[in-house]
């Protein structure tokens, strides 16, 4: 009868009422699982990419000066831009540690593939007609776009979503990471190196997404020469920065207590202070150095309030690579000056339980 059917519809749905969110969090328990593996993985390929080279691998590879607009005036900067310049054999790089460990996630032939005379957009598009980029274009994607699982969160994306083309030179009108060019279509990351807890980027606002006031490498150490590489303040140096090259040996406040590799803030919608027009958003890419490979602990996890912080999609704790090789859940409650010694390799500050 009618009333009967009307019965067996309102209990099936208190069974799924009750049964949905059990299943979901099911599902994110094991996509918690799954992310913590992936920061094990990517923590033991650093630990096989030091045994070879005896040095972990370089934040980001960068040659390109960037004359800043910053106090003093003339401050010098590493450039982000050399990674997307349209242009070839000049020397430019702007690869990420992403990069030097694909041979140690089984990811070897995707490695010889790669242009060492082309910056990471040259390896990006299929753009130039020679023996490499013929086996691009049979693959159907240049190097910098392929997808890794080991890259991804499996809680917030398993590729890159195909649905928009986002670049560097879009304006604001999206909260969606941007990508190097509008002809990404793959080699997305969620995972971000730590370069210490110091300012790692300018966080001057701007309406439009603009690499040359915005993304540019900004350390705590300014130039005082110009003309001159810089270095971090020793006590807020991470394990990832600019052409960076740290042993295991450096890092004197214990590999146990130093933070080797975080989940990154990905933001997926409005950020505090809800504002589109004058806050950047997140960088896109395992390849790209810098913007989209880099965090800082300045400031505590999962708090959405800068891209170049560390966040997740797992509510209020987030996962995290320690330089012993070790991965391990932190939760947003930690407390600031716990997190930021985590970031440093020599601050000389006891870091207690955590």
């Amino acid at each position: 009868t009618l009333i009967e059917l009307l019965v067996v519809i309102a209990i099936v749905a208190v069974l799924v009422a009750i049964l949905l969110p059990a299943v979901q969090k099911a599902r994110e328990s094991a996509n918690r699982t799954r992310c913590l593996n992936n920061i094990k993985q990517l923590s033991l390929a650093m630990h096989n990419y030091h045994d070879s080279h005896n040095t972990l691998p370089p934040g980001y590879v960068a040659t390109a000066l960037f004359l800043g607009d910053a106090t003093p005036t003339g401050t010098r900067f590493r450039d982000p831009r050399e990674a997307y310049q349209n242009v070839q054999n000049l020397g430019l790089h702007g690869t990420s540690w992403m990069f030097h460990i694909l041979p140690y996630l089984e990811q070897s032939n995707l490695y010889e593939l790669w242009r060492p005379d082309y910056n990471v957009f040259g390896n990006s598009e299929v753009l130039f007609d020679n023996g490499t980029q013929l086996i691009w274009r049979q693959l159907g994607y240049a190097p910098a776009q392929a997808e890794i699982n080991a890259f991804y969160c499996p809680s917030r994306r398993s590729k890159i979503d195909n649905t928009t083309t986002f670049s560097h030179n879009k304006y604001l009108d999206t909260d969606a990471p941007q990508r190097l060019s509008t002809g990404i279509r793959g080699g997305g990351n969620d995972y971000v190196g730590c370069a210490g807890s110091g300012r790692l980027f300018n966080p001057q606002s701007r309406s439009v997404y603009d690499l040359t006031a915005e993304q540019i490498q900004y350390y705590s150490a300014q130039l005082l020469t110009p003309t001159t590489n810089f270095n971090q303040l020793s006590f807020n140096t991470g394990i990832f920065t600019v052409n960076s090259s740290v042993r295991f040996g450096d890092i004197k406040d214990g590999l146990s207590q130093t933070i080797m590799i975080s989940e990154a803030e990905r933001f997926e919608g409005l950020r505090v202070p809800n504002q589109r027009t004058v806050d950047q958003v997140a960088s896109d890419g395992w390849a790209w150095g810098g913007p989209s490979t880099l965090f800082t602990t300045l400031d505590g996890p999962n708090k959405k309030l800068f891209w170049g912080y560390a966040g997740s999609a797992h509510g209020d704790i987030i996962m995290v690579g320690l330089a012993d090789g070790s991965g391990r859940t932190v939760t947003k409650s930690i407390g600031l000056p716990v997190w930021q010694n985590l970031g440093n390799i020599s601050s000389g500050i006891p870091v207690p339980n955590f």
